[in-house]
């Protein structure tokens, strides 16, 4: 939740920015008023807001409205990625419940007066069933957590390249200038982002068409957070399903390996120790 709140933080910064800026005051007096500047934010967000000075400045784009435009920005993305954690929470939570399975029986066994321990140690069938399943699951271990990680990941900035055109065009610039300006920020910045494709699909219709490409930008921008949103949701509902694949292949062949098969050895030990 760290960056989300740094992007909390940092849209809050903007938002005053743009206020001050709005009310008159220079950006370079207002960042002195905030008692912070860009590079004071955190590394993502801060970033994020060079960019889009740099570009807005470059292109001589309105600061104030472009500054409001990016706090909302940064508060959307902060919401996308807590609703993604949402997501993501049952997932998570039934992957660290199932590997706590094995544990969990391991101490009835015990609370029972088994010998589980040492069937388990005492060389044998019991050894090397534990030892097949700790190898499974941590097999399932790894599996499941890599289908939580494939469900979180996507582009941390649907959108942005979209964005940035557009402000880069809020100056009056030619469409190839603006689309190269935002590029160059986005890459001194160290941003990766997607959308580039639709960025050029955008003015290659604007130019056929015949008409400004800025608000079919800013239209293009909102829908492809909108599809990233949706396929955060999917991924993680998907990924909820997955999760069954590493229980079923791993996890309960393990529960046996490491609770069922100690247990009956540690059973028939008691058992045929009298006879001896």
């Amino acid at each position: 939740m760290s960056g989300d709140v740094a992007l909390d933080d940092t849209a809050a910064t903007v938002h005053r920015l743009a206020a001050l800026v709005a009310g008159g005051v220079p950006l370079a007096r207002a960042w002195a008023v905030l008692g912070t500047d860009a590079s004071a934010l955190d590394a993502r967000a801060g970033g994020l807001v060079r960019a889009v000075l740099a570009v807005a400045g470059e292109a001589g784009a309105p600061m104030a409205p472009t500054l409001e435009r990016l706090a909302a920005l940064l508060r959307e993305q902060s919401a996308q990625r807590r609703a993604l954690e949402a997501a993501l929470a049952g997932p998570r939570a039934t992957a660290r419940l199932v590997m706590l399975l094995p544990v969990v029986a391991l101490g009835f066994g015990l609370a029972l007066g088994l010998d589980v321990v040492g069937a388990a140690t005492g060389g044998g069938i019991g050894s090397w069933s534990v030892a097949a399943g700790a190898l499974l699951m941590v097999g399932a271990w790894l599996w499941s957590r890599a289908i939580v990680r494939r469900a979180a990941r996507g582009d941390p900035a649907p959108g942005l390249a979209l964005d940035l055109v557009a402000v880069a065009l809020a100056g009056g610039g030619a469409a190839d200038r603006a689309r190269a300006s935002a590029a160059r920020a986005l890459r001194d910045a160290r941003i990766e982002t997607s959308g580039w494709d639709d960025v050029d699909a955008a003015l290659a219709l604007a130019e056929r068409a015949g008409v400004p490409v800025r608000g079919l930008l800013l239209a293009e921008a909102t829908a492809a957070r909108t599809r990233a949103r949706l396929d955060g949701e999917t991924r993680a509902q998907r990924a909820a399903v997955q999760l069954a694949l590493p229980l079923g292949a791993c996890v309960l062949p393990a529960f046996t390996l490491l609770v069922i098969v100690p247990l009956v050895v540690s059973m028939l030990d008691g058992a045929l120790a009298p006879l001896g």
